[in-house]
């Protein structure tokens, strides 16, 4: 891991159980992440998908050609130590509509 800890609404390079080295959204409350040995992700696609489970991050600083979204129905928990690098950083309104899908997604 790079120099510092993950904080919410970052995203990182890190290396995901079953999918492995994969860009995700840190959805883990910052005050918590200090204490606990893993944090909660989700993985960010190249897949479009339906909008009532898909964020597209267009103000998250992502480099590359294709859109990217975060798919907020495949939440994933990530060791610190898997976390490589930081790329980049999600809007409000993008992190606003991660959490709502993700809420939604839980019946919370």
């Amino acid at each position: 891991m790079s120099g510092w800890l993950p904080k919410r609404g970052e995203i990182w390079d890190a290396d995901i159980a079953v999918v492995g080295v994969h860009s995700a959204v840190v959805l883990s409350a910052a005050g918590l992440n200090e204490r606990l040995g893993h944090l909660t992700v989700v993985p960010i696609t190249g897949t479009r998908g339906p909008a009532v489970t898909h964020v597209r991050l267009d103000k998250a600083g992502l480099t590359g050609s294709q859109p990217s979204y975060a798919d907020a129905t495949y939440l994933r928990q990530v060791k610190k130590e898997q976390f490589i690098e930081r790329r980049g950083l999600c809007s409000e309104e993008e992190m606003y509509r991660i959490e709502s899908l993700v809420r939604v997604y839980l019946g919370l």
